[in-house]
């Protein structure tokens, strides 16, 4: 935790932790299926009584008491109060602290960290009641009044997180059930390209989209009765001709992306790493070649990870368009394979990577003062 000091005089602290996804991309605004899991770095909040609200931004020495968002994280700040708001919940004026040790931009959640831990921060510093279920409600609702159209796996994997444990979310009914993740001797490794990506800025609102149109040619066909991950594999073909090529070729992911979750949660119960760097693989193959959503860098890690034998496989790591990749491989090669795949990423890139072991740690949660 960076700057411990600063919090001192805070009342209360808050944890809310970054996520990986293990695999399920794209997958929760089209109601279906992902894996994701929190993990140990997060960003920490601190709040204590003041005359106007004040939020400080510790990392950046970036400071607000107006939220007249000069800084582009203070739309995060907003949405939760504006919504709040909305709701009928007043909020007394208040200072607060955030820093952390969670990348932003890296395909970690670095956004809904911040409107999660804001969230149950003022939650509970002011007692309003409100349950994980209707906090993690109100932060997808926060993130989309900043016109992000997500779904809501980040919310739920950062409000329900649980060590060393994924979660295995069912999105069309915010239904959630944890998986254990006891991989032997295995480290997932999170690869961070530096290319920095604002998911409002990026392609991501376009697939999301597109996806809505598909939605609504197969409902006016009646072919689904609420969403496009009713089609699988078999009744796939039987859609063509009622899409676009690029259409069918979206669908045609989500549907094969919704069967790689249901098949890597089997591999992972059964501690099948073969079979389970196998699926990461083609998962990053459906998100280049059909949901078009990855980069060079990305794509130069996972083809070094799929070509070298200590590595069970890669792939990247969120809405795309930059960001992280996570590696799965043997706990005794972390060290040498990190040397490796920094230096060949330096020589192509002319810059190193940030890389880090992933520790699947719990959700969001009040943070003990020692």
């Amino acid at each position: 935790m960076y700057n411990i000091n600063a919090f001192k005089e805070a009342e209360i602290i808050v944890r809310s932790p970054g996520r990986i996804n293990l695999i399920g991309e794209h997958t929760d605004y089209n109601s279906g299926y992902c894996l994701p899991a929190s993990i140990s770095k997060a960003i920490y909040f601190g709040i204590q009584p003041s005359s106007k609200i004040q939020i400080h931004a510790l990392d950046f020495n970036q400071y607000t008491s107006d939220l007249d968002q000069k800084f582009s994280w203070e739309i995060y700040f907003i949405g939760v109060l504006n919504l709040l708001e909305k709701e009928g919940f007043k909020i007394p004026a208040f200072a607060v602290k955030f820093s952390g040790d969670l990348p932003s931009g890296a395909g970690l959640s670095s956004s809904s960290s911040i409107v999660c831990g804001f969230l149950y921060l003022l939650n509970e510093y002011y007692s309003l009641g409100l349950d994980k279920m209707k906090l993690t409600e109100y932060a997808v609702r926060a993130e989309r009044a900043n016109g992000l159209m997500g779904g809501m796996m980040d919310q739920i994997s950062i409000m329900n997180g649980a060590k060393n444990k994924a979660i295995w979310i069912r999105c069309d009914t915010w239904s959630f059930t944890e998986v254990p993740v006891n991989l032997t001797d295995s480290e997932w490794l999170v690869i961070d390209t530096k290319v920095k990506h604002n998911l409002i800025q990026t392609d991501y609102n376009s697939r999301s989209l597109s996806c809505q149109s598909i939605r609504e040619k197969l409902l006016k066909n009646s072919l689904i009765n609420s969403h496009i991950s009713q089609i699988d594999s078999n009744s796939l073909k039987s859609v063509r001709n009622l899409l676009t090529e690029q259409e069918f070729i979206y669908l045609s992911y989500v549907v094969e992306e919704n069967e790689r979750v249901l098949n890597f949660i089997e591999k992972i119960r059964s501690g099948d790493k073969i079979s389970l760097g196998k699926i990461l693989i083609d998962g990053h193959k459906g998100l280049k070649d059909k949901y078009n959503v990855s980069c060079k860098e990305l794509d130069f890690l996972v083809d070094f990870a799929t070509d070298d034998q200590d590595c069970y496989g890669a792939k990247m790591m969120g809405g795309g368009f930059g960001g992280s990749t996570i590696h799965l491989l043997h706990k005794d090669y972390v060290e040498e394979y990190q040397n490796k795949i920094s230096l060949a990423f330096k020589n192509k890139f002319g810059f190193n990577p940030d890389i880090f072991v992933a520790q699947i740690e719990d959700g969001v949660s009040l943070y003990t003062k020692n």
